[in-house]
């Protein structure tokens, strides 16, 4: 059945990682996992009734499609407008830990005890990472974690670290006295340098929010601390998939066991300040990807990406 809830959303105009223009939306967003959902998307049957209501947007997040969509269509009563397409990537959690690392190839093996025997040689032997679930637990757990969320890009250049205000908190709290929450922490002499945040919603647990402190980059905390998760949650009964949620990159690539292509579907109120919207958005985003390939080309695009994350 699928599930629909009424939330504010920010639709976001960015060239690159940079902020441009927000606008709140009222939206209706699909709640309804993507391995629910068939892979052919078709627009929703609720949408007039949904636009009736003062809903500026409907959305559909990773609903799974067999090949690319055109970004964007003017249907009878609504802007459907693809913003992104990607493979997802998930672990099923069904088969053991030792299984699990039968996946990798000898190499990929190799390259993963390589870094835990580096990183426990740089912290004077031992490997010290701590998962965090019971209530009591939990505000330390938050703090810690605060601390590494604070020094990341992803807080200070996307806004979109660990969040620190009470409502979070209080619904980390609630999932906390039903055993739906994990939180893994990884420490370099005391000093917590990487965190992994898990809500968990019908025996799925799901890559919320996660950082690392980049003074430590060379170390790959990242990966490192993934391991141990994997580890803990294959060994948790009611948790039978990992998911690494929306978007792409290696290190879900690497520890995925399946994958899935997926878009994000919004269907906007047809309107003509909503179409100026989805244009700006699809016009900044063409002119990124532009950029992109040039400083590919000119092989500056790591070292300029370098750059605005450690300066933002």
């Amino acid at each position: 059945m699928e599930k629909w809830f009424r939330q504010s959303i920010n639709f976001t105009v960015r060239l690159g990682e940079i902020r441009l223009l927000t606008w709140p939306l009222s939206a209706c967003v699909l709640k309804t996992h993507f391995t629910e959902l068939p892979a052919h998307p078709v627009a929703p049957a609720e949408l007039s009734e949904f636009f009736r209501n003062s809903i500026d947007v409907v959305v559909t997040r990773s609903h799974p499609i067999e090949s690319s969509l055109s970004r964007l269509n003017i249907l009878p009563h609504a802007i459907r407008y693809i913003p992104s397409s990607y493979q997802r990537y998930w672990v099923v959690l069904d088969s053991g830990f030792e299984n699990y690392l039968k996946k990798f190839s000898a190499k990929s093996r190799n390259t993963l005890l390589r870094k835990i025997k580096k990183f426990a040689e740089f912290s004077g032997g031992e490997i010290d990472w701590r998962e965090y679930r019971k209530p009591e637990e939990m505000h330390a757990f938050h703090k810690l974690a605060m601390e590494v969320s604070l020094k990341t890009y992803q807080e200070r250049l996307l806004d979109c670290g660990l969040p620190s205000d009470q409502q979070f908190q209080e619904n980390m709290l609630e999932l906390t006295a039903k055993d739906n929450v994990r939180g893994y922490i990884l420490f370099y002499l005391e000093k917590p340098i990487a965190y992994i945040y898990c809500p968990v919603h019908d025996g799925i647990a799901l890559y919320e929010y996660v950082g690392h402190d980049p003074e430590y980059q060379r170390w790959s905390p990242g990966t490192l601390l993934q391991y141990y998760a994997l580890q803990c949650l294959f060994a948790a009964d009611h948790v039978k998939i990992f998911d690494f949620t929306e978007g792409e990159g290696a290190h879900k690539a690497f520890f995925a066991t399946n994958a899935q292509y997926c878009a994000d579907i919004y269907y906007f109120r047809r309107t003509w300040r909503n179409l100026i919207k989805v244009a700006l958005h699809t016009g900044s985003d063409g002119l990124s990807r532009g950029i992109v390939q040039v400083l590919e080309k000119l092989k500056l695009k790591a070292y300029i990406k370098k750059i605005l994350r450690s300066t933002a």
